[in-house]
């Protein structure tokens, strides 16, 4: 198939998604505002450099269906529901699949009434609706996409990287983490306050206080630390607390093996990759009580869930899973399980393969995916 991507570019899922079907043999190109080099993939850049974010919007949609035109694909997908699922969707092209990501549902159609108007006509128009939770496909659904065209795929994880045999004292010694110290690791964006990093950070200067063998770490994959860690210091936190900017992703693993517990309460999210390979290496999980966690974690089985921005349920979680190996050990065990059971990301993509050659085969796909409606969720 020859199928043209609509997505944000220089990122780990559209690389990732993009990567393993242009490797299964497909012709793929990816049209973007954030042009970069992609291996296997012809990368055309969309970006219009017009003054005033209307002329824009409508300049770049220019060049897009220009592009449709001279490349005739079998199929678009079309990843993130802002922006690039306008342009999707009124770019008239069909068939037309949508990818949902996370607050592009949750937050944006929420903003103003146009955001709304948009976001409903693109998930109207979606020939197939995809995202990574039971939970943000029913806000799809609320907006108005079909529930027996809407399906959950995960991004999936690679369990030949992340899995809990992988060796992390690498990345312990460099931060200088004692063998028996127990490394609490944050991954989530600098960028956007919804990730309630505050939060962790007040809880954490207050563990630290009462530990002397816990460190913590706080990583970015979007972002400028140097505002958290100087809100750290102001909290008065030690050197046992470690800023650092986007890991690459084939180190991403390393550092979840380094550590004991993943901590990421947000107060707005679709299924997190990072808590699935959190899983996968087996470590110990604290999320917040959203309905998308809560599809993967079952507090006191395989993890803690704690409300977004609740200082003291999150200080005592943290608390109770730093003292108690053997039970960060049992939660482990059990995401791994889990996870496997669910987020193969080879097999997730395999489901989407059939959904694409439903569409332009035109013949229904056996067995998984289920949409929505199919498993009696919408």
């Amino acid at each position: 198939m020859r199928i043209v991507y609509l997505s944000i570019g220089r990122h780990v899922h559209t690389e990732r998604w993009i990567r393993w079907f242009a490797a299964r043999g497909h012709e793929c190109h990816l049209l973007t505002v954030q042009p970069g080099t992609i291996e296997g993939v012809e990368v055309h850049d969309i970006t219009s450099r017009i003054p005033g974010k209307p002329l824009r919007y409508w300049w770049s949609l220019r060049k897009v269906k220009a592009l449709l035109r001279h490349l005739r694909p079998d199929l678009l997908h079309t990843h993130f529901l802002t922006g690039y699922g306008y342009w999707g969707h009124f770019s008239g092209f069909q068939p037309n699949v949508l990818t949902v990501w996370g607050d592009d549902v949750y937050v944006t159609p929420r903003e103003n009434p146009l955001k709304g108007w948009l976001a409903r006509r693109a998930l109207a128009s979606a020939a197939v609706v995809t995202g990574d939770s039971v939970d943000i496909l029913q806000d799809c659904v609320r907006l108005g996409a079909d529930p027996g065209r809407s399906y959950e795929i995960q991004w999936g994880v690679d369990f030949g990287v992340f899995h809990p045999e992988r060796d992390g004292r690498a990345i312990r010694r460099e931060l200088q983490v004692g063998e028996r110290d127990v490394l609490i690791f944050s991954p989530r964006s600098y960028t956007q306050p919804y990730y309630n990093i505050d939060v962790i950070i007040a809880a954490a200067a207050r563990l630290l206080r009462e530990r002397a063998d816990v460190h913590f770490l706080f990583a970015g994959y979007e972002g400028d630390p140097t505002p958290f860690a100087e809100r750290a210091r102001e909290a008065g936190l030690t050197e046992r607390t470690h800023f650092i900017g986007r890991i690459p992703h084939e180190r991403f693993a390393d550092y979840l093996s380094a550590s004991d517990v993943f901590v990421s309460v947000p107060s707005v999210d679709a299924t997190a990759v990072s808590l699935l390979e959190a899983m996968a290496c087996g470590r110990a999980i604290v999320v917040s009580s959203l309905p998308s966690s809560r599809e993967w974690i079952e507090d006191g089985e395989n993890g803690m869930v704690v409300p977004p921005r609740e200082e003291e349920a999150l200080l005592q979680a943290l608390r109770k899973l730093s003292g108690d190996p053997a039970l960060r050990r049992t939660m482990g065990d059990r995401s791994v399980e889990i996870v496997r059971e669910r987020a193969d990301h080879q097999r997730n993509m395999e489901w989407m393969e059939s959904l694409y050659r439903e569409l332009v085969e035109g013949r229904p796909h056996q067995g998984e995916p289920l949409s929505l409606r199919q498993r009696g969720l919408a």
